[in-house]
């Protein structure tokens, strides 16, 4: 029998010590590290504005004037060409869970399309790389599900009432959305904190056995919706890594300004928060064997040396799909050059600049408990091509 010609060849991430990261591997572990950037931000909410009510509520009306205000009518009009939904097909509110199907399949939200009708959809969720945030973003996730079925509504008006009657944010096994029309199953108009509530119909449960681990894209190598149309991994993990930071990061940001009395009072907030979570991270002996593992560090490298935060700082831009150049790598000095509209602008129409404010803290008190607090991480020419993110020593009397 003979033997194959070639092995079969899989994309990689390389580390900077020439460890290979699969691509679905490093698509799992970026999804995952927006998630994490999502629950600090969500932390500055809780401080900010300590009502649930009130800040759920916030958070949920501008995600959903947002979603609504970024989908003009050519945008729809091409998002039924793209779909290939045939023109014999009622244009109402049902269409609607298109958009949030394919969503859930992009971001690795793992799981399976139960019912799907003109009257009801049903959504459940096995996996959500977001299930670490919180119950506010999970009544948030159903504001801008609200806008996708709005937005296909032929009257302009809510015709679904949409529950997210369980979620992994908040303890259940399953996150579980269903969309019924009011009109069949004589709903009330609901308000933003009236999506969690039990639908009318009773639900499917997937026994633990059937359920899966990964999205469609990961499994499959593609997504596939109703109507046959398909997405490659590729289109995925790029349209994650640009509309995740979206949905999750840049709208509930401009509500959680909203909520602290000034600009100064935020951004101290937002340090404090983001501080504390980099030295947390790496606080246990055994997180900094699990990194130099994960990267392949070789047992020549310190444990004192700043090429472990730059080796890991390169790694996240590259599995962020972020372009950037390594300037300097040695035990005394690391230079990693991106450019700064790219850093933040990984979706053009929406650049956060927050991501910069939020990775230099980050990665800053990170490098204190990974390498040693001798150790610094900073951002120079925070508005240029020439950003330069630099982990390097420093002396500061007032050293948080």
């Amino acid at each position: 029998m003979p033997l194959l010609d070639k092995l079969e060849e899989r994309k990689c991430v390389e580390t900077v010590w020439g460890k290979l990261i699969p691509e679905k591997e490093a698509y799992e572990y970026a999804t995952r590290q927006i998630a994490a950037f999502c629950a600090n931000l969500f932390q500055v909410m809780r401080i900010l504005e300590p009502d649930f009510e009130k800040r759920t509520s916030a958070i949920c009306e501008i995600s959903y004037q947002m979603n609504m205000a970024a989908s003009s009518e050519e945008y729809m009009n091409g998002f039924y060409n793209e779909w290939n939904i045939p023109e014999f097909c009622e244009k109402s509110s049902w269409l609607g869970a298109i958009f949030g199907d394919s969503g859930d399949e992009y971001e690795n939200m793992a799981g399976r399309v139960i019912q799907f009708t003109r009257d009801r959809v049903e959504k459940e969720l096995d996996t959500c790389p977001w299930d670490i945030v919180g119950a506010e973003l999970c009544n948030m996730t159903t504001a801008m599900f609200t806008a996708n079925f709005d937005l296909n509504s032929a009257t302009g008006e809510n015709e679904v009432a949409l529950n997210m009657c369980e979620a992994r944010g908040c303890g259940d096994r399953h996150c579980r959305v269903v969309a019924e029309r009011r009109d069949v199953f004589g709903q009330e108009k609901q308000g933003w904190l009236d999506h969690m509530n039990q639908p009318a119909m009773p639900v499917h449960d997937t026994p633990k056995e059937r359920m899966v681990k990964h999205g469609q894209i990961i499994r499959n190598d593609c997504y596939s919706q109703a109507f046959g149309e398909e997405k490659s991994f590729e289109w995925a993990y790029r349209w994650c890594m640009e509309k995740g930071w979206v949905w999750c990061i840049a709208f509930p940001l401009i509500a959680i300004r909203d909520m602290a009395d000034s600009e100064e009072e935020f951004e101290r907030i937002f340090k404090i928060v983001f501080a504390t979570a980099g030295k947390n991270a790496f606080i246990e002996p055994f997180a900094v064997e699990g990194l130099r593992s994960y990267l392949g560090v070789p047992k020549e490298i310190g444990d004192n040396d700043p090429r472990l935060m730059g080796g890991y700082i390169k790694n996240i831009l590259d599995t962020q799909l972020v372009p950037n150049e390594l300037e300097a790598f040695t035990e005394e000095e690391v230079r990693i050059k991106v450019d700064a509209d790219t850093f933040n602008g990984r979706f053009p129409m929406a650049p956060v600049d927050e991501l910069t404010l939020g990775y230099e803290t980050l990665w800053h008190n990170m490098v204190k408990t990974m390498v040693s607090p001798e150790w610094s991480c900073w951002f120079e020419n925070k508005d240029t091509e020439d950003m330069c993110i630099v982990v390097g020593r420093k002396i500061d009397k007032r050293m948080v």
